[in-house]
């Protein structure tokens, strides 16, 4: 049974919005900053005194976290610091965009984290262009050399295959200069156009063409192949790393862990619930001034839910379903309610099916959406 419980930390302040974006975020509220995360310290005491929860994990995502000026981002970490000290923590990341880094905040985050993930998305001018992005290819390898010119030794690239305008050697060339980088960690997803994000809105109505299925496939068979062969091992859909720096944080997500999300839109996953924050910055700061909580919904985590949950997530990763832990956890076997279901995929390639485990393969990865849907 896993007893960690991470602590993640939003912060949605941005540059500048990218187009294809669909988390909450905002750009024009810089002003809010300060009140923000007093709201966030504010939320984060509500815990302390509520619960006696040891974290093992933080991640500061967001937005763009690294927005906040030094003395802002020192703020919040004495903040968080000051009711969950450090040292207990095994692994603290902060997101980044290479715009963002300069020397001083590279000095703040070494003092603060042992873990970055940069925003790169494509080392193609034209495909940053595309998606809206506000720093080019230089840029990032300029905020890289600063990131590792302050020794910080765990960063995180994020790219992206599937945009429109990319080809598989466009994708192959990205890997490569993250890889030749030296990135310890490689998240390689597949651009999703919501409907109701600008970028969305341009491809619905022709203005930008999707790469065909075909070659989506083939960016991210020919991508995840190449990521292996230069030694990055893949342990979930979009994650590849070096051995041993997987990202923590988000392996506890992986294994159904608890934890607690921290200001506007954030989620939780704790106490037998779960609950989403207050979506809308000034909201969420109101509540909290009142002392009042700041969640909008909140839901008890049903046995069906639990389960649910469990295949969903356990299907992410590379080892898949392990037989064994889903006969302990819910008290029957996978094979017995399950093996009618699977036995489709299993022949049109998309799942593999072992004495110990089921797991997607590679083609099944592309669909994974659609393979988890047939156990419902």
């Amino acid at each position: 049974m896993n007893n960690n419980t991470g602590l993640y930390v939003h912060i949605p302040f941005c540059v500048q919005k990218c187009g294809y974006c669909d988390f909450y975020s905002c750009d024009d509220k810089f002003y809010i900053i300060d009140d923000y995360t007093e709201a966030v310290i504010k939320e984060l005491k509500y815990y302390k005194n509520k619960y006696e929860i040891e974290f093992s994990t933080l991640f500061i995502g967001g937005g763009t976290p690294t927005v906040l000026t030094e003395k802002q981002l020192d703020a919040l970490f004495t903040g968080i610091y000051s009711l969950y000290p450090k040292k207990n923590f095994k692994e603290i990341t902060i997101e980044a965009n290479p715009e963002t880094i300069t020397e001083k905040t590279a000095k703040v985050l070494a003092a603060n984290v042992n873990r970055v993930s940069m925003g790169a998305q494509s080392f193609d001018d034209n495909i940053l262009k595309t998606l809206g992005r506000v720093h080019n290819s230089d840029k990032i390898k300029e905020a890289f050399a600063i990131l590792r010119g302050n020794n910080i030794n765990n960063i995180n690239l994020d790219l992206m295959y599937g945009i429109p305008g990319q080809n598989v050697s466009m994708v192959i060339s990205d890997i490569e200069e993250a890889s030749s980088m030296g990135a310890e960690h490689i998240s390689f997803y597949m651009f999703t156009p919501y409907p109701e994000t600008p970028t969305g809105k341009l491809i619905e109505s022709g203005g930008l063409k999707m790469p065909s299925d075909d070659d989506i496939t083939d960016m991210f068979i020919t991508g995840a192949g190449f990521l292996e062969g230069n030694d990055y091992m893949q342990y979930e859909i979009a994650n590849f790393c070096k051995p041993g720096k997987e990202c923590v944080h988000n392996l506890n997500y992986w294994d159904s862990g608890k934890y607690i999300g921290i200001g506007a839109a954030a989620a939780s996953y704790f106490d037998g619930l779960r609950y989403v924050n207050l979506k809308n910055i000034e909201n969420y700061i109101k509540q909290l001034k009142k002392n009042d909580d700041p969640a909008e919904t909140s839901e008890k985590i049903t046995p069906d839910m639990e389960l649910k949950e469990f295949i969903m997530l356990k299907l992410r990763t590379v080892q898949g379903i392990n037989k064994a832990d889903f006969r302990e956890r819910f008290g029957y076997d996978f094979d017995g309610r399950f093996g009618k279901i699977i036995e489709r995929p299993l022949k049109g390639g998309l799942l593999t099916d072992s004495a110990d485990a089921i797991a997607l393969t590679r083609k099944g990865m592309l669909v994974s959406n659609t393979v988890i849907a047939l156990f419902f």
